[in-house]
């Protein structure tokens, strides 16, 4: 009975995510240690849902880390403004990605809002709706806390969208405002802007927001998760200044004023600033261009300089916000970076040009990336393989022509391998006493089949090597008419090696099936004698 117990209670500690036995080990354990005053910041509360408070509040918090946050162990209250009357819940089980919103309220777990990624349930009570208090803290450590003093029905209290969300900025007073009019209904009756960048508290000022037809509108400014930058022409072939461009994606319709793009969250350059508004389509491509030189079409400035070498990134961003960031390091002239469809980042392929010298598809839908080939592998009808290498026995050098008659050395020079096994030619490499050849390099497979008889020719021109029909591949290491070894190799295997100490002006030599080395009889192409590419017959 006593082990029936212990199961049941196991089982409750799971399925009570925020009960006693998930909460007792977190308090163990203390993993909220990695989370550091400020990485977290509270953005915008709605505490006064329209009617009754039921279901509908919740608490909007922004991970300012730079990376992800596992929020389990910290603790979440609410109190009036001195701390007193404080309730509080501890997370388990959530986390956040770097520069992204998570927002908790207190929705039953099974009935959820779409915008709610966290149910703290009923363990804060009813947010206070005046003289009120919310903070987040790792045991006694205070991670943020931001205090309001009133709130107005049905609308949310907003951190300033203008700006880039602070645990410091927050706890100025002057730095939140109501929900404006002009934002969509969370909910019947209810506003705010949960899970998104958080409206510009100034925008009722004169001046603000942008026109549109002559008439003055507030601006829809994009938000995290809807900017991304997909290419970028660093070292254009031509003068960098004018010639620099980076290409933006926007996912959701937005206006471009006051969009930022620079090297470094810390140094972003206004992109558009102008007073009529300047909106962007779901799924448009926008292209910034040092100069209307820099592109087929420019749509905007680039107002800062993109780096050749090194380590290097390019943000984007709104009021000091980061909305998008890439990295790359060094470049090709003339090739631009770009991030395709499935989003591998690779240099644009070299195929046709948007401009003389120049790679890319500024404007367009990137093309994929093309097939990378790790060390050891070569393409098989379009698919990555392993190369297939001979081993020792399965090729021999079987016939060389080392002095042509018909025509020079230098073009009538050949040699023959037999190979007994279907294998690839890929990093074959060929040498002598005094000379090395370069391995065969291909990103194609070059295979061949079992008893194939290859040919290496030191010119492939059949009017011009001695009437050879039929060269596979190139020979560059010359032979010597007397005292020579020949050496056929992989990486550091010797596969086979032949040595003579003379040859006959005219006539290849040749070593039949049984091993046996002879002068080769039968004529071929010009004149001279061998069997280039063919079996060889038996030795008298």
């Amino acid at each position: 009975m006593e082990g029936a117990w212990n199961t049941i209670r196991a089982a409750a500690c799971v399925v009570l995510l925020i009960g006693a036995c998930a909460r007792d080990e977190i308090a163990a354990t203390g993993r909220c240690d990695d989370v550091a005053p400020g990485d977290l910041v509270i953005t915008e509360v709605h505490a006064n849902p329209d009617g009754s408070d039921g279901a509908g509040e919740y608490i909007e918090l922004f991970n300012a880390s730079g990376g992800p946050l596992t929020l389990d162990g910290l603790t979440l209250s609410s109190s009036r403004s001195d701390g007193t009357g404080s309730k509080s819940h501890r997370f388990f089980g959530v986390s956040t990605d770097a520069r992204d919103f998570l927002v908790v309220g207190n929705a039953p777990l099974d009935s959820m809002p779409a915008y709610l990624d966290y149910s703290y349930g009923d363990t804060l009570g009813a947010l206070r709706n005046s003289d009120a208090r919310v903070a987040i803290r790792c045991g006694e450590q205070l991670i943020d806390a931001a205090s309001y003093e009133r709130t107005s029905n049905g609308r949310a209290l907003e951190l300033d969208g203008r700006f880039a969300p602070d645990h410091e900025l927050n706890d100025e007073p002057s730095h939140w405002c109501t929900t404006p009019e002009g934002v969509d209904e969370v909910s019947p009756g209810n506003f705010g802007t949960p899970g998104f960048m958080n409206s510009p508290c100034a925008f009722e000022e004169p001046g603000a927001g942008c026109l549109d037809s002559g008439a003055r509108r507030a601006i829809r400014s994009p938000e995290p998760g809807q900017v991304h930058i997909r290419e970028w022409m660093a070292n254009p072939a031509g003068a960098d200044a004018d010639l620099e461009w980076v290409e933006v994606l926007f996912s959701a319709g937005a206006d471009l004023n006051g969009f930022e793009l620079g090297p470094t969250p810390d140094a972003l350059a206004r992109s558009v600033d102008q007073d009529a508004c300047f909106p962007v389509g779901a799924g448009e491509r926008v292209v910034f261009g040092a100069s209307s030189a820099a592109a087929p079409r420019v749509d905007a400035e680039l107002r800062f300089s993109l780096g050749n070498s090194g380590e290097r990134s390019i943000v984007a961003g709104l009021n000091g916000m980061v909305l998008d960031q890439v990295d790359y390091e060094g470049t090709v002239e003339g090739r631009a970076w770009q991030l395709a469809p499935d989003e591998e980042l690779c240099l644009a392929p070299a195929a046709d040009s948007y401009l003389s010298d120049n790679f890319g598809t500024p404007g367009e839908r990137n093309p994929s990336c093309p097939l990378t080939l790790g060390p050891g592998m070569c393409m098989d009808e379009g698919a990555p393989r392993e190369i297939v290498s001979p081993i020792e026995g399965e090729a021999r050098i079987t016939e060389w022509m080392a002095n042509p008659a018909a025509v020079g050395n230098r073009d009538g020079e050949w040699l023959e391998v037999r190979f007994d096994a279907e294998v690839d030619l890929n990093g074959l490499v060929l040498s002598d006493l005094s000379a090395r050849t370069d391995a065969i390099e291909a990103d194609d497979c070059l295979e061949v089949a079992a008893g194939a008889h290859v040919l290496f020719a030191r010119n492939p021109n059949s009017a011009e090597n001695g009437g050879l029909e039929r060269v596979d591949g190139g020979l560059s290491l010359s032979l010597n008419n007397g005292n020579e070894t020949i050496v056929l190799s992989v990486g550091d295997q010797t596969l086979d090696s032949v040595s003579y100490e003379r040859s006959q002006a005219g006539i290849a030599t040749q070593i039949d099936p049984f091993g046996d080395v002879c002068d080769a009889v039968q004529a071929y192409g010009d004149g001279d004698l061998g069997t280039p590419g063919a079996p060889n017959p038996w030795c008298a």
